[in-house]
């Protein structure tokens, strides 16, 4: 069976260190043959984005450009229909029918998905694997206990099957977040550091976020 591919959902608005170091996390530890960046055309459980799906897909071109083992998949933004997770795994796993496919998330994210429609259908297309970060509170409510009770597995078995099962993995995930960096934006803060240099300076040029200047 071929390596499995790594699915990592998310507005980017804007795209970050952190997700940037979560990806690459899981890149490795899991030896994924790539890691799929599939920006949403509109989050269904957040806000609207701020910035436009083209200059979000711009944002994530230029942070990904020098890492060939990241890839923009804009299924989401291309689709008519709101942007639910089930149907992009779907529409991925009819793409790779022979190919282990991991739909990645932070802590949080997992926290939240009882709350994603047909949640439980996920795992008929792929594997769920929670990055979670050391000293982070992991409280997960009775239901989706019992799921991970159900369905938790251990990684040394991801590329044995195509879809089915929950993998918990320990990540150096990095506590930031584009909410924040957007308010601090707005108050005009220096960024700089919490994102690549190439998108701080897109951010910039194109007055993004509210952008008008540093102090």
């Amino acid at each position: 069976m071929d390596k499995a591919i790594g699915i990592f959902g998310g507005a980017f608005d804007p795209i970050h260190y952190g997700h940037l170091r979560l990806a690459l996390d899981f890149l490795q530890i899991l030896n994924l043959s790539e890691v799929r960046f599939v920006p949403c055309k509109s989050p269904v459980h957040k806000d609207a984005n701020i910035a436009t799906p083209e200059q979000r897909l711009a944002l994530l071109n230029l942070a990904i450009q020098n890492m060939p083992q990241f890839c923009i998949d804009d299924r989401e933004i291309k689709r008519d229909t709101p942007s639910y997770m089930i149907e992009t795994v779907k529409s991925l796993r009819a793409d790779y029918p022979n190919t282990s496919l991991c739909l990645l998330l932070g802590s949080d994210a997992f926290l939240g998905l009882d709350q994603w429609k047909d949640w439980q259908q996920l795992l008929d297309y792929v594997h769920i694997v929670v990055g979670l970060r050391a000293g982070t509170p992991f409280l997960l409510n009775e239901v989706l206990s019992q799921f991970l009770a159900e369905k938790q597995e251990d990684t040394t078995d991801l590329e044995q099957k195509l879809n089915g099962s929950i993998y918990i993995q320990n990540i150096s995930q990095l506590a930031i977040s584009a909410s924040d960096i957007r308010s601090q934006i707005a108050a005009h803060l220096n960024v700089r550091f919490l994102l690549p240099d190439s998108v701080y300076d897109y951010i910039k040029q194109h007055q993004l976020y509210g952008y008008t200047h540093d102090i």
